[in-house]
Protein backbone atom coordinates (compact mmCIF):
# COMPACT_ATOMS: atom_id res chain seq x y z
CA UNK A 1 0.00 0.00 0.00
CA UNK A 2 1.05 3.65 -0.49
CA UNK A 3 0.15 5.71 2.58
CA UNK A 4 -0.03 9.05 3.35
CA UNK A 5 0.00 10.33 7.34
CA UNK A 6 -1.30 14.21 7.78
CA UNK A 7 -0.60 15.51 11.81
CA UNK A 8 -1.10 18.84 13.11
CA UNK A 9 0.31 18.43 16.60
CA UNK A 10 3.66 16.22 15.94
CA UNK A 11 4.15 16.29 19.59
CA UNK A 12 3.89 14.22 22.46
CA UNK A 13 1.79 10.81 22.52
CA UNK A 14 1.33 11.70 19.07
CA UNK A 15 4.42 11.80 17.97
CA UNK A 16 5.74 8.63 19.71
CA UNK A 17 2.28 7.25 18.68
CA UNK A 18 3.06 8.07 14.57
CA UNK A 19 6.57 7.17 14.44
CA UNK A 20 5.93 3.43 15.95
CA UNK A 21 3.17 3.16 13.39
CA UNK A 22 5.60 4.28 10.18
CA UNK A 23 8.48 2.13 11.48
CA UNK A 24 5.82 -1.04 12.01
CA UNK A 25 4.20 -0.20 8.36
CA UNK A 26 7.05 0.38 6.57
CA UNK A 27 9.08 -3.35 8.19
CA UNK A 28 5.54 -4.56 6.35
CA UNK A 29 6.71 -3.00 2.89
CA UNK A 30 4.33 -0.22 2.82
CA UNK A 31 5.18 2.71 1.37
CA UNK A 32 4.91 6.14 3.87
CA UNK A 33 4.61 9.75 2.94
CA UNK A 34 4.31 12.11 5.93
CA UNK A 35 2.67 15.91 5.75
CA UNK A 36 3.30 18.03 9.01
CA UNK A 37 3.15 21.39 10.47
CA UNK A 38 6.33 22.90 12.02
CA UNK A 39 4.72 24.56 14.33
CA UNK A 40 3.96 21.79 16.36
CA UNK A 41 6.66 19.06 16.18
CA UNK A 42 8.33 18.06 19.01
CA UNK A 43 12.38 17.15 19.50
CA UNK A 44 10.90 13.27 19.71
CA UNK A 45 9.26 13.70 16.18
CA UNK A 46 11.96 16.22 14.85
CA UNK A 47 14.39 13.11 15.42
CA UNK A 48 12.33 10.51 14.43
CA UNK A 49 11.92 13.00 10.89
CA UNK A 50 15.43 12.92 10.00
CA UNK A 51 16.00 9.29 10.62
CA UNK A 52 13.15 8.79 8.62
CA UNK A 53 14.21 11.15 5.84
CA UNK A 54 17.52 10.08 5.53
CA UNK A 55 16.19 6.74 5.17
CA UNK A 56 13.97 8.34 2.05
CA UNK A 57 10.49 9.00 3.28
CA UNK A 58 9.32 12.33 2.05
CA UNK A 59 8.24 14.66 5.19
CA UNK A 60 6.78 17.78 3.73
CA UNK A 61 5.93 20.58 6.09
CA UNK A 62 2.21 22.20 5.78
CA UNK A 63 1.95 25.09 8.18
CA UNK A 64 -1.58 24.60 10.24
CA UNK A 65 -2.47 26.21 13.41
CA UNK A 66 -4.46 24.74 15.70
CA UNK A 67 -7.48 26.62 16.00
CA UNK A 68 -9.88 26.23 13.45
CA UNK A 69 -10.43 29.57 10.87
CA UNK A 70 -10.70 30.62 7.09
CA UNK A 71 -6.66 29.80 7.17
CA UNK A 72 -7.52 25.96 6.92
CA UNK A 73 -8.50 26.11 3.30
CA UNK A 74 -4.75 26.74 2.94
CA UNK A 75 -3.72 23.34 4.49
CA UNK A 76 -6.16 21.86 2.44
CA UNK A 77 -5.28 23.00 -0.84
CA UNK A 78 -1.45 22.36 -0.01
CA UNK A 79 -2.44 18.57 0.64
CA UNK A 80 -4.25 18.29 -2.12
CA UNK A 81 -1.50 19.51 -4.03
CA UNK A 82 0.37 17.13 -2.43
CA UNK A 83 -1.91 14.33 -3.01
CA UNK A 84 -1.92 14.96 -7.10
CA UNK A 85 1.82 15.41 -7.39
CA UNK A 86 2.54 12.26 -5.39
CA UNK A 87 -0.36 9.90 -5.03
CA UNK A 88 -2.04 7.78 -5.51
CA UNK A 89 -2.57 6.72 -2.18
CA UNK A 90 -4.35 3.65 -1.18
CA UNK A 91 -4.49 5.50 2.41
CA UNK A 92 -4.49 8.86 3.66
CA UNK A 93 -4.41 8.86 7.66
CA UNK A 94 -5.01 12.08 9.51
CA UNK A 95 -3.74 11.96 13.05
CA UNK A 96 -5.11 14.53 15.87
CA UNK A 97 -8.12 16.70 15.50
CA UNK A 98 -6.86 19.74 13.11
CA UNK A 99 -4.83 16.81 10.94
CA UNK A 100 -7.75 14.47 10.78
CA UNK A 101 -10.21 17.79 9.38
CA UNK A 102 -7.55 18.08 6.51
CA UNK A 103 -6.63 14.33 5.79
CA UNK A 104 -10.48 14.25 5.23
CA UNK A 105 -11.26 17.34 3.06
CA UNK A 106 -8.42 16.62 0.85
CA UNK A 107 -8.72 13.35 0.60
CA UNK A 108 -12.48 14.25 -1.24
CA UNK A 109 -12.29 12.27 -4.43
CA UNK A 110 -8.77 10.86 -3.91
CA UNK A 111 -10.21 7.27 -4.16
CA UNK A 112 -8.28 6.27 -0.80
CA UNK A 113 -9.42 4.79 2.01
CA UNK A 114 -9.92 7.59 4.51
CA UNK A 115 -8.98 6.64 8.20
CA UNK A 116 -9.06 9.46 11.38
CA UNK A 117 -7.19 8.97 14.62
CA UNK A 118 -8.07 12.05 16.42
CA UNK A 119 -5.75 11.15 19.95
CA UNK A 120 -8.09 12.24 22.76
CA UNK A 121 -10.76 14.40 20.63
CA UNK A 122 -11.33 17.55 21.60
CA UNK A 123 -15.14 16.91 23.20
CA UNK A 124 -13.95 15.17 25.64
CA UNK A 125 -13.12 18.07 27.28
CA UNK A 126 -15.16 18.29 30.28
CA UNK A 127 -14.22 22.80 29.88
CA UNK A 128 -14.99 23.14 26.64
CA UNK A 129 -17.76 26.09 26.25
CA UNK A 130 -21.64 24.85 25.46
CA UNK A 131 -21.30 26.20 21.67
CA UNK A 132 -17.85 25.27 20.89
CA UNK A 133 -18.68 21.80 22.03
CA UNK A 134 -21.76 22.16 19.77
CA UNK A 135 -19.51 23.42 16.64
CA UNK A 136 -16.93 21.11 17.26
CA UNK A 137 -19.38 17.78 17.57
CA UNK A 138 -21.16 19.01 14.69
CA UNK A 139 -18.10 19.27 12.85
CA UNK A 140 -16.94 15.70 13.79
CA UNK A 141 -20.11 14.23 12.49
CA UNK A 142 -20.50 16.05 9.13
CA UNK A 143 -16.39 14.57 8.85
CA UNK A 144 -17.06 11.28 9.45
CA UNK A 145 -19.23 11.39 6.45
CA UNK A 146 -15.90 11.55 4.67
CA UNK A 147 -14.53 8.66 6.69
CA UNK A 148 -14.46 5.34 6.50
CA UNK A 149 -13.00 4.25 9.93
CA UNK A 150 -12.68 6.67 13.05
CA UNK A 151 -10.18 4.53 14.91
CA UNK A 152 -10.19 5.38 18.98
CA UNK A 153 -7.01 4.46 21.01
CA UNK A 154 -8.99 3.53 24.32
CA UNK A 155 -12.46 1.98 25.29
CA UNK A 156 -13.72 5.05 26.82
CA UNK A 157 -12.72 7.77 23.93
CA UNK A 158 -14.59 4.74 21.45
CA UNK A 159 -17.63 4.91 23.85
CA UNK A 160 -17.53 9.08 23.51
CA UNK A 161 -17.23 8.93 19.75
CA UNK A 162 -20.50 6.67 19.28
CA UNK A 163 -22.37 8.57 21.68
CA UNK A 164 -20.98 12.08 19.37
CA UNK A 165 -23.14 10.72 16.78
CA UNK A 166 -20.14 8.93 14.96
CA UNK A 167 -21.55 5.42 13.41
CA UNK A 168 -20.67 2.61 15.44
CA UNK A 169 -19.95 0.68 12.06
CA UNK A 170 -17.02 3.19 10.99
CA UNK A 171 -15.56 3.09 14.72
CA UNK A 172 -12.12 0.90 15.74
CA UNK A 173 -10.63 0.52 18.91
CA UNK A 174 -6.63 0.21 18.42
CA UNK A 175 -5.29 0.77 21.69
CA UNK A 176 -1.64 3.11 22.23
CA UNK A 177 0.57 0.35 23.20
CA UNK A 178 4.47 0.41 24.31
CA UNK A 179 7.21 -2.43 24.51
CA UNK A 180 8.01 -3.10 27.96
CA UNK A 181 10.54 -0.19 28.97
CA UNK A 182 13.96 -0.45 31.02
CA UNK A 183 15.15 2.17 33.73
CA UNK A 184 18.10 3.76 31.88
CA UNK A 185 19.21 5.31 35.24
CA UNK A 186 19.72 3.45 38.80
CA UNK A 187 16.88 4.80 41.47
CA UNK A 188 20.36 6.16 43.77
CA UNK A 189 21.80 8.22 40.40
CA UNK A 190 18.09 9.92 40.11
CA UNK A 191 17.14 10.71 43.63
CA UNK A 192 21.04 12.23 44.10
CA UNK A 193 20.48 14.42 40.67
CA UNK A 194 17.12 15.25 42.16
CA UNK A 195 18.64 15.81 46.20
CA UNK A 196 15.95 13.20 47.25
CA UNK A 197 16.70 12.00 50.57
CA UNK A 198 16.00 7.93 51.16
CA UNK A 199 13.11 8.42 53.25
CA UNK A 200 11.41 11.10 51.03
CA UNK A 201 8.41 9.71 48.50
CA UNK A 202 8.77 11.22 45.35
CA UNK A 203 5.46 11.22 43.26
CA UNK A 204 5.84 11.80 39.32
CA UNK A 205 3.76 13.88 36.95
CA UNK A 206 4.63 14.05 33.21
CA UNK A 207 3.01 15.81 30.90
CA UNK A 208 2.25 19.73 29.80
CA UNK A 209 1.81 22.34 32.56
CA UNK A 210 -2.24 23.29 31.87
CA UNK A 211 -5.59 22.40 32.17
CA UNK A 212 -6.12 19.60 29.94
CA UNK A 213 -3.23 17.75 32.54
CA UNK A 214 -4.84 18.99 35.60
CA UNK A 215 -1.58 20.60 36.58
CA UNK A 216 -3.62 23.08 39.24
CA UNK A 217 -5.47 19.83 40.49
CA UNK A 218 -1.94 18.07 40.65
CA UNK A 219 -0.29 20.92 43.31
CA UNK A 220 -3.33 21.83 44.94
CA UNK A 221 -3.93 18.12 45.61
CA UNK A 222 -0.03 17.99 46.67
CA UNK A 223 0.03 20.53 49.36
CA UNK A 224 -3.00 19.01 50.98
CA UNK A 225 -0.93 15.68 50.88
CA UNK A 226 1.77 16.50 52.00
CA UNK A 227 0.34 18.14 55.27
CA UNK A 228 -0.49 14.57 56.42
CA UNK A 229 3.40 13.30 55.15
CA UNK A 230 5.55 15.61 55.32
CA UNK A 231 8.30 13.35 53.26
CA UNK A 232 6.49 13.75 50.12
CA UNK A 233 7.91 15.53 46.93
CA UNK A 234 6.46 16.32 43.45
CA UNK A 235 8.59 15.91 41.03
CA UNK A 236 7.38 17.64 37.61
CA UNK A 237 8.67 16.93 33.72
CA UNK A 238 6.87 19.33 31.05
CA UNK A 239 6.14 22.56 30.30
CA UNK A 240 3.13 24.46 28.55
CA UNK A 241 1.02 27.76 29.12
CA UNK A 242 0.25 26.95 32.61
CA UNK A 243 3.77 26.96 34.34
CA UNK A 244 4.04 30.16 35.88
CA UNK A 245 0.03 30.32 37.15
CA UNK A 246 1.17 26.68 38.90
CA UNK A 247 4.33 28.49 40.08
CA UNK A 248 2.41 30.94 41.56
CA UNK A 249 -0.26 28.66 43.24
CA UNK A 250 2.64 26.65 44.66
CA UNK A 251 4.01 29.41 46.55
CA UNK A 252 0.58 30.42 47.89
CA UNK A 253 0.32 27.21 49.20
CA UNK A 254 3.56 26.74 50.71
CA UNK A 255 4.45 23.50 48.78
CA UNK A 256 7.31 24.90 46.21
CA UNK A 257 10.27 24.15 48.41
CA UNK A 258 9.12 20.74 48.09
CA UNK A 259 8.84 20.54 44.04
CA UNK A 260 11.05 20.01 41.70
CA UNK A 261 10.56 22.15 38.40
CA UNK A 262 12.50 19.72 35.60
CA UNK A 263 11.07 21.32 32.39
CA UNK A 264 10.58 19.56 29.27
CA UNK A 265 12.78 16.31 29.18
CA UNK A 266 12.45 12.58 28.10
CA UNK A 267 10.69 11.46 31.50
CA UNK A 268 11.96 7.25 31.25
CA UNK A 269 15.06 8.22 33.26
CA UNK A 270 13.41 9.72 35.75
CA UNK A 271 11.02 7.03 36.53
CA UNK A 272 13.21 4.86 38.81
CA UNK A 273 13.74 7.93 41.37
CA UNK A 274 9.98 7.79 41.57
CA UNK A 275 8.08 6.06 44.20
CA UNK A 276 4.19 6.54 42.38
CA UNK A 277 3.16 8.43 39.54
CA UNK A 278 0.15 11.34 39.54
CA UNK A 279 -2.13 11.65 36.42
CA UNK A 280 -4.72 14.42 37.23
CA UNK A 281 -6.19 14.67 33.65
CA UNK A 282 -9.00 16.40 32.49
CA UNK A 283 -9.02 14.01 29.83
CA UNK A 284 -7.03 11.86 27.30
CA UNK A 285 -7.11 9.11 24.78
CA UNK A 286 -4.85 6.42 26.24
CA UNK A 287 -1.56 8.13 28.17
CA UNK A 288 1.31 6.66 27.14
CA UNK A 289 3.26 8.22 30.21
CA UNK A 290 0.53 5.64 31.97
CA UNK A 291 1.70 3.20 29.95
CA UNK A 292 5.45 3.66 30.72
CA UNK A 293 4.80 4.03 34.42
CA UNK A 294 3.09 0.45 34.60
CA UNK A 295 5.50 -0.71 32.50
CA UNK A 296 8.70 -0.35 35.07
CA UNK A 297 6.15 -1.14 37.88
CA UNK A 298 5.00 2.18 38.97
CA UNK A 299 1.58 2.91 40.97
CA UNK A 300 -0.48 5.09 39.14
CA UNK A 301 -3.40 7.26 40.64
CA UNK A 302 -5.51 8.76 37.83
CA UNK A 303 -8.94 10.45 37.10
CA UNK A 304 -11.32 8.49 35.55
CA UNK A 305 -10.82 9.68 31.84
CA UNK A 306 -10.66 8.15 28.99
CA UNK A 307 -8.06 5.28 28.55
CA UNK A 308 -7.21 5.29 32.57
CA UNK A 309 -9.46 2.09 32.82
CA UNK A 310 -7.21 0.45 30.04
CA UNK A 311 -4.32 0.71 32.30
CA UNK A 312 -5.47 0.94 35.89
CA UNK A 313 -7.64 -1.83 37.71
CA UNK A 314 -8.64 0.25 40.60
CA UNK A 315 -6.80 -1.10 43.87
CA UNK A 316 -4.84 -3.85 41.77
CA UNK A 317 -2.74 -1.62 39.75
CA UNK A 318 -3.26 2.10 40.47
CA UNK A 319 -6.33 4.35 42.50
CA UNK A 320 -8.65 5.57 39.78
CA UNK A 321 -10.04 9.24 41.04
CA UNK A 322 -13.31 9.40 40.11
CA UNK A 323 -14.10 12.69 39.80
CA UNK A 324 -12.24 15.01 37.62
CA UNK A 325 -10.93 18.12 39.28
CA UNK A 326 -11.79 16.47 42.77
CA UNK A 327 -8.43 17.80 44.64
CA UNK A 328 -9.46 16.03 48.08
CA UNK A 329 -10.24 12.76 46.52
CA UNK A 330 -6.91 12.83 44.65
CA UNK A 331 -5.22 13.56 47.27
CA UNK A 332 -6.97 11.05 49.74
CA UNK A 333 -5.78 8.15 47.06
CA UNK A 334 -1.82 10.15 47.07
CA UNK A 335 -2.19 9.56 51.16
CA UNK A 336 -3.30 5.90 50.87
CA UNK A 337 -0.12 4.81 49.00
CA UNK A 338 1.91 6.68 50.71
CA UNK A 339 0.88 5.62 53.85
CA UNK A 340 0.75 1.88 52.95
CA UNK A 341 4.44 0.16 51.44
CA UNK A 342 2.70 -2.97 51.03
CA UNK A 343 0.06 -1.51 49.14
CA UNK A 344 2.96 0.31 47.22
CA UNK A 345 4.78 -3.18 46.33
CA UNK A 346 1.41 -5.04 45.57
CA UNK A 347 0.02 -2.78 42.86
CA UNK A 348 3.73 -1.60 41.36
CA UNK A 349 4.15 -5.90 40.75
CA UNK A 350 0.67 -6.07 39.26
CA UNK A 351 1.02 -3.42 37.20
CA UNK A 352 4.40 -4.53 35.94
CA UNK A 353 2.49 -7.86 34.57
CA UNK A 354 -0.11 -5.07 32.21
CA UNK A 355 3.11 -4.52 29.64
CA UNK A 356 4.12 -7.55 27.61
CA UNK A 357 6.02 -7.55 24.85
CA UNK A 358 4.72 -7.45 20.90
CA UNK A 359 2.50 -4.72 22.02
CA UNK A 360 4.27 -1.95 19.53
CA UNK A 361 3.95 -4.84 16.64
CA UNK A 362 0.36 -5.74 17.53
CA UNK A 363 -0.96 -1.68 17.34
CA UNK A 364 0.79 -2.01 14.19
CA UNK A 365 -1.23 -4.90 13.08
CA UNK A 366 -4.13 -3.74 13.72
CA UNK A 367 -3.90 -0.61 12.10
CA UNK A 368 -2.91 -2.61 8.89
CA UNK A 369 -6.29 -4.23 9.48
CA UNK A 370 -8.05 -1.05 9.41
CA UNK A 371 -6.16 0.09 6.15
CA UNK A 372 -7.05 -3.00 4.37
CA UNK A 373 -10.87 -3.17 5.98
CA UNK A 374 -10.90 -5.70 8.13
CA UNK A 375 -11.88 -5.81 12.05
CA UNK A 376 -9.14 -5.50 14.69
CA UNK A 377 -8.89 -7.70 17.45
CA UNK A 378 -11.01 -6.98 20.85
Amino acid sequence: MNILYIVESAATGVARHLLDLIDGVRAAGHRVAVIYSPAREDGIFRAGRERLSRDGIDFHAVPMRRAPGPWDWGAVLAARRYIAAKGPFDVIHGHSSKGGMIARLAGIGARARIVYTPHAISTLDPALPPLKRFVYGAGERALAQLTDIVVAVSTGEGAHLEALGVSPAKIRVVFNRIEPPKRPRTREDVRAELALRDDDLAIGFVGRLGAHKGIDVMIAAFAKARAAYPALRLVLIGDGEGREQAKRQAADLGCDPDIRWLGAREALGYYAGFDLLAQPSRYEGLSYTMLEAAGVGLPIVATDVSGTRDVIEDGKTGIVVARVGDVDAFAAALNEIAGNKALRDSLANNAISRIRAGGVARMVAETLAVYAGGRTKD
